[in-house]
């Protein structure tokens, strides 16, 4: 089978939640189809020192071909500003503004018409505005998280009435692109049950599969009990959702802590952290702030625990899973754990207040066999049913279902 993926990153380097998926499932695809990769560029998703030549270098050791174009903000109306700015005139949402490009379009068509694939790979809502230059391939439609739901549940989130204003805006144009663009998939790709219950909500009758975040477990592989008072919280800190979370922790969690383990040591570990917590982890010791990392196993290698106070966003967290991979037990609220099969006790400790929070990472920290027990079953849970391997077959199936039908269909 060819299968033509459409990214709106290029997958690499492989550090943080849609980079991650999005490599992984490149790879484990590509070992069993013809993939050829078409996706933007987005400078922020990489370190300086890695260029996109590195990144298709690195692609092209299982992709049958690799080509990017740069997601262009030479001006300041193509700024993430600049284009928020257009999107309160426009219909369309963000998104779409965003990720229109002439040269994605004429790369697209070239693309089709050279490798005739039997199914194109679109990884983003905001790309499914290419769906009409495909021709008779089959499609797919990834959705990482509703995204008509994550915002409105944000604009619920936000004091500020003219920020509350333009999330509730942008969620209704995602809700009309979801129900204009959804229906023209032969499959719809969602990481949860519970987020494909939310998109049929909003668009019923579509072709739903679920193909779940997962994680590397040859790269994230269990490692003994290093004991000690260390925690630890991984995610990109230019993302809304990891930066609420530290704020909540840290003004709320963390004097609970400190005031009872005053030693108890705080890892932050994610490109990208803003201002206010960098300056933070210069006038507080016990907290350190690492900034991108190019590895972070060392870090949870040296963790006692990892924290997931999430308390917003879509999708699911790989945060978690890399966490349980590698033996580190964890700490999350229940909505940060939404969506995964995971049990409370069995493979980690769900706390939803900020006593309950801080009670379980204390817990942790002062009981080292219920810490090897949750390692032990965590990591187990993982191997089982969120390998790569073990997910890129879902998306193998959707691929093979819709190009079925498109086939049929002729």
């Amino acid at each position: 089978m060819k299968v033509l993926w459409l990214g709106h990153n290029i997958g690499y380097p492989p550090k943080g939640g849609a980079l991650q998926r999005n490599y992984n499932l490149i790879r484990e695809v590509a070992s069993q189809c013809e993939l050829h990769l078409l996706a933007f560029d987005q400078p922020v998703t990489r370190p300086e020192h890695i260029t996109p030549e590195d990144c298709v270098a690195a692609l092209s050791k299982f992709c049958a071909s690799v080509d990017w174009v740069p997601l262009r903000q030479s001006s300041v109306l193509r700024t993430r500003y600049g284009i928020a700015i257009q999107g309160l005139v426009s219909r369309e949402p963000y998104d779409f503004l965003w990720l229109r490009s002439e040269e994605m379009a004429r790369k697209l068509r070239k693309a089709v018409k050279e490798f005739a694939p039997d199914v194109v790979h679109f990884d983003a809502l905001g790309l499914a505005q290419y769906h009409p230059l495909v021709g008779q391939a089959g499609t797919v439609l990834t959705h990482h998280d509703v995204e008509s739901s994550k915002i409105a549940v944000r604009a619920t989130k936000t004091a500020n009435p003219v920020l509350r204003r333009y999330f509730e805006l942008e969620s209704s144009k995602l809700v009309s692109a979801e129900q204009m663009w959804c229906p023209r998939f032969g499959a719809n790709v969602v990481v949860s049950e519970g987020e494909g219950a939310v998109l049929a909500g909003a668009c019923p009758g579509l072709e739903i599969r679920v193909v779940p975040n997962g994680v590397d477990t040859s790269y994230f592989t269990p490692r003994l009990d290093p004991g000690g008072n260390t925690i630890l919280f991984c995610g990109s800190m230019d993302m809304h959702p990891n930066q609420e979370a530290m704020e909540y922790f840290l003004q709320k969690i963390w004097p609970r802590l400190i005031a009872q383990s005053p030693d108890v040591k705080l890892c932050v570990a994610g490109r990208n952290p803003p201002d206010w917590l960098v300056q933070l982890g210069r006038s507080d010791s016990r907290i350190c702030i690492t900034g991108f990392v190019d590895d972070v196993r060392p870090y949870f290698q040296k963790a006692a625990v990892c924290i997931c106070p999430i308390l917003s966003g879509g999708g699911t967290r790989l945060k978690i899973l890399d966490s349980l991979a590698m033996g580190v037990p964890v700490v999350a609220t229940s909505f940060a754990a939404s969506g995964l099969s995971l049990r409370h006790d069995k493979h980690l400790l769900l706390a939803n207040s900020e006593d309950e929070f801080a009670r379980a990472i204390l817990e942790l920290l002062g009981d080292q066999a219920l810490r090897v027990r949750l390692s032990r079953a965590g990591a187990d849970r993982v191997h089982e049913v969120y390998s790569w391997a073990v997910v890129a077959k879902a998306l193998i199936e959707a691929y093979e279902f819709t190009a079925r039908n498109q086939a049929i269909a002729g």
